[in-house]
């Protein structure tokens, strides 16, 4: 059985501007690009003067994504943001509405996959499920992405220690008054919606924060644990401290370093502990540390060549190789991305955020067994040629194992990748011709 579909069904990729990037990485194409520009997350606690529970909505969105308008020597946008939040029987319980006119300095920051707009909204609720929609509307084109989540939110009352949700943090601070929706008592902690952490050698510290409720029995101390641990399981962190319950809500600012974390998945895992080693609570969440050079230049330089050989000629890889310092590898990688800067002097080199954001995406969306998506076939190749124009998939092939064909028809050069299942386990391995060229489309 034969199903074709396009690669929103792997993932959309953000957009790009149509300019050519080399023969030996592709640009991608800028259908269904924006689904990619929006991202939501939340966290819950309490409210312990009226029992409710504080549902945090944090939510994040790329300037990309806004029809930008010029005016004077500026870029105008305007957008709105509805929420509704409905009960399990459909009723609308909540809803906020909020309506903004942005404004851009130059017209590469309204195509810009690096700046952002972040915000937080929070409603009070009863223990129980609910469902919610989000929707951010272009009020130039009234075109809008919409998302639906489900919740269901849990009930801090209680006589022991309980622990909230954890809220992972792009900055935090110490803040006077409670103007501000990111204020926390007296800190102002700013949400990292997509939970990805970039190391770079002058910022090597992830934070969260997260609160610890001292229950109706007042108990006088808790003892956290903390530990950290890879996407299948094994364990690269750990610590423990006691905490003591001055007050009904002890707010907790914390940080880690991220010096030994090397690109990837993570969980993070809290358990709250009484007397007796008695456990309480428990929360686990889970984060990523980004598919950056940097991160990789510090934690494995053999599979950071091996990834840029990619796209590196079999001369800029042989040189790169015979690096040996620290700094003389990051300046070898820093001149390799140089030469394919599309706009050298600017701050953004266009070819190597590309790069790296295929390679997080191949990682999430091709990852097998423990090998992470970039070892993977596929993943390979949507590194180096981008997203596909058109995917066949033959999930229930008759007399064959499972197979898919990626189809690319850009820059009037057609290529035909087909990948194999061939012990039916999802491990999607190329078959020849490995360049997909010399092939005619079958349909």
């Amino acid at each position: 059985m034969k199903r074709r579909f396009y690669i929103l069904a792997i993932a959309a990729l953000i957009l790009w501007p149509k300019s050519q990037l080399g023969a030996q990485f592709d640009r991608i194409t800028e259908e269904n690009q924006a689904l990619s520009g929006l991202v939501l997350d939340h966290a819950l606690f309490s409210d312990d003067p009226t029992g409710r529970v504080r549902l945090e909505l944090y939510y994040q969105f790329f300037n990309f994504v806004l029809q930008w308008l010029p005016k004077g020597d500026v870029y105008v946008g305007e957008y709105e943001i509805v929420i509704r939040v409905k009960d399990t029987k459909g009723r609308q319980v909540d809803s906020f509405t909020r309506m903004r006119e942005v404004v851009a300095s130059d017209e590469a920051r309204t195509r810009s996959r690096s700046d952002f707009r972040t915000n937080q909204v929070s409603f009070l609720l009863d223990p129980g499920k609910y469902k919610l929609e989000f929707i951010l509307r272009d009020r130039n084109t009234a075109v809008a992405l919409s998302r639906e989540l489900e919740f269901k939110l849990k009930s801090f009352a209680a006589k022991k220690p309980r622990l909230s949700n954890v809220e992972f943090l792009r900055a935090a601070e110490q803040g006077t008054g409670d103007s501000s929706v990111f204020a926390k008592g007296d800190l102002i902690v700013v949400p990292s919606v997509t939970r990805d952490f970039s190391f770079r050698p002058d910022h090597n510290r992830l934070l969260y924060y997260l609160e610890i409720y001292r229950g109706s029995d007042s108990a006088k101390s808790v003892f956290v644990e903390t530990a950290v641990r890879r996407r299948w399981g094994s364990l690269v962190y750990r610590d423990s401290m006691t905490v003591e319950l001055t007050s009904s809500v002890m707010r907790q600012l914390r940080e880690m370093s991220m010096d030994t974390l090397a690109p990837g998945d993570y969980e993070l895992e809290l358990t709250l502990r009484g007397r007796r080693n008695k456990k309480l609570d428990q929360e686990t969440t889970s984060f990523s540390i980004a598919w950056t050079q940097d991160a990789l230049l510090r934690s494995d330089y053999a599979s950071t060549l091996d990834l840029i050989g990619l796209i590196a000629e079999p001369k800029e890889l042989s040189d790169l190789s015979k690096l040996k310092t620290y700094q003389e590898r990051l300046d070898g990688l820093n001149n390799f991305w140089l030469q394919r800067d599309p706009t050298p002097g600017s701050a953004e080199n266009e070819i190597k955020g590309e790069f790296f954001r295929r390679v997080r995406l191949a990682n999430r969306s091709f990852l097998f067994m423990r090998q992470p998506g970039w070892r993977t076939d596929r993943g390979r190749v949507f590194i180096k040629h981008g997203e596909p124009d058109e995917i066949d998939d033959y999930p229930f092939a008759p007399n064959s194992h499972p197979y898919q064909e990626w189809h690319y028809f850009r820059g009037g050069r057609y290529r035909k990748f087909t990948f194999l299942d061939e012990n039916e386990d999802g491990d999607y391995r190329l078959i020849y011709p490995f360049d997909g060229l010399n092939l005619r489309p079958d349909f």
